[in-house]
């Protein structure tokens, strides 16, 4: 059975090349997503851009090790 989930991907800046991607905690749920990413009528299907103070919140929050200098982050529901 396949359980779809909140997931971060990155991408290296320097050249736009999928890097990683980590599971968000369960914490992060629907109201949390929009939340950091707007409340977009398409969430479970697109990926959005996590940025400023939304990235800075993830960071401090929910998920450690991120390195926005090298990479670009992304909200993604598979």
């Amino acid at each position: 059975m396949c359980t779809l989930s909140w997931v971060l991907v990155a991408y290296n800046k320097s050249d736009d090349a999928f890097a990683t991607e980590v599971n968000l905690p369960a914490a992060v749920d629907l109201p949390t997503i929009k939340s950091l990413v707007g409340d977009y009528p398409n969430l479970h299907a697109d990926s959005f851009p996590v940025v400023g103070a939304s990235l800075d919140r993830l960071m401090n929050t929910y998920v450690e090790g991120l390195d926005p200098t090298r990479f670009e982050y992304f909200i993604e529901f598979r």
